[in-house]
C-alpha cells in the first residue's frame, strides 16, 4: 500500500511538472527562430487538422517559415536537424496513465534504423531533451467535441512561453510557475468565462460561481466559450479543462487563458479520484479571486 501510494504520487508530481513547459535554454530557443517549422498532421482529414493550419497561418510568427506535412509522409522521410516541428506527442507515466500535447521539437540526427513511432497521430518516442514548448490538449475533445477552436489558443501560448524563455523570464519551474502565478490577479480585470462542462459538479451553476468569485464571470456553454476565442477579445479569459486517466486514476489539469492573447493566466490541477473534483472547484475561484 505505501508504494503503490508514493508511485502515484510521484507520478502526479512528475505531471504537474510537465503540464505546460518546455525547454528552459534560451540560446536555443532563439536558434530555433532561424529554422523552418514543419506542421505534423493528422491522417486523413480532421478539426485538428483544419484549425491547425488555420491558427498556424493566422498567428505563428515564431519561425519565419513552416510547411504542412501529415503523419505518415513525416514517417516517410528523415527528420531533419535544421527544422522544427509542430506535432502531437503523447507521454506515459509509470503507472501507464497517458496524456497527449501539442508539442514544438527542435530537430536531430536520427541514427540509422530509428523509428519514429506513434499512436492515434501522436508520437512516442519523442526525446524530452528536444522539445522546445509542450502544452496538454485533449485530441477528443478537439476532434468531438467541437472544441477545436483552442489550438488557436494553445499556439499562442506555446509562442508566449517561448518569448518568455528566450527573454531570460524563464529559467526554470519556479520562474515559469512564478511567471504565470504573477497574471492570476489580471484575470480579474476581465470578464471570465467559464464553461458549464468545466465545473465540478460541487459548483452547480452561476450562483454556487459567483458564491467565491466577486469579479465580471459568466457560466456559459462550450459554444459560447468557442465563440469568445474565436472573437480574440483580449477583454476575455476563458476556461479550459483537461482530463487524464480513468476513474480509478483520474486527474483534472485547469486553465484559464486570455481569449486574445492566449496567455496563460492561471493552472491548476487536482486528482480527481471517484468523480470528485472534475473541473473547477471553490478553491480555484479563491484562488483568482485572492491573487496579488
Amino acid at each position: 500500500m505505501r508504494s503503490t501510494l508514493l508511485l502515484s504520487l510521484a507520478f502526479l508530481l512528475s505531471f504537474t511538472l510537465k503540464a505546460q513547459y518546455g525547454t528552459f535554454d534560451a540560446a536555443g530557443v532563439k536558434a530555433a527562430k532561424a529554422t523552418t517549422m514543419i506542421v505534423v498532421l493528422d491522417a486523413g482529414d480532421s478539426p485538428y487538422n483544419r484549425t491547425i493550419m488555420n491558427a498556424v497561418k493566422s498567428e505563428w510568427k515564431f519561425t519565419a517559415a513552416y510547411e504542412f506535412v501529415t503523419v505518415a509522409e513525416l514517417g516517410a522521410m528523415p527528420i531533419d536537424p535544421t527544422k522544427t516541428y509542430l506535432l502531437k506527442t503523447a507521454k506515459v507515466d509509470p503507472v501507464k496513465y497517458e496524456a497527449t500535447f501539442l508539442t514544438l521539437v527542435r530537430g536531430w540526427k536520427q541514427k540509422k534504423g530509428e523509428p519514429l513511432q506513434q499512436k492515434n497521430n501522436a508520437f512516442t518516442s519523442i526525446a524530452s531533451e528536444n522539445e522546445l514548448a509542450f502544452i496538454m490538449i485533449d485530441p477528443k475533445a478537439i476532434n468531438e467535441q467541437n472544441m477545436a477552436p483552442m489550438l488557436t489558443i494553445y499556439i499562442k501560448h506555446l509562442q508566449d512561453y517561448l518569448k518568455l524563455v528566450e527573454a531570460g523570464k524563464i529559467t526554470d519551474k519556479a520562474t515559469a510557475d512564478r511567471t504565470y502565478a504573477s497574471r492570476s490577479r489580471l484575470v480579474r480585470d476581465t470578464e471570465l468565462l467559464i464553461a458549464a462542462d468545466h465545473l465540478d459538479k460541487s459548483l452547480p451553476d452561476a450562483g454556487a460561481v459567483k458564491a467565491h468569485y466577486t469579479s465580471a464571470v459568466r457560466v456559459v456553454s462550450l459554444s459560447d466559450l468557442v465563440n469568445a476565442v474565436n472573437s480574440g477579445d483580449r477583454s476575455i479569459t476563458v476556461s479550459d479543462v483537461v482530463m487524464t486517466g480513468d476513474y480509478k486514476n483520474k486527474h483534472c489539469f485547469k486553465r484559464v487563458f486570455n481569449a486574445g492573447t492566449g496567455e496563460l493566466m492561471y493552472q491548476s490541477d487536482d486528482a480527481a479520484l471517484y468523480g470528485k473534483k472534475e473541473g473547477f472547484i471553490d478553491v480555484d475561484l479563491k484562488n483568482i479571486e485572492r491573487a496579488r
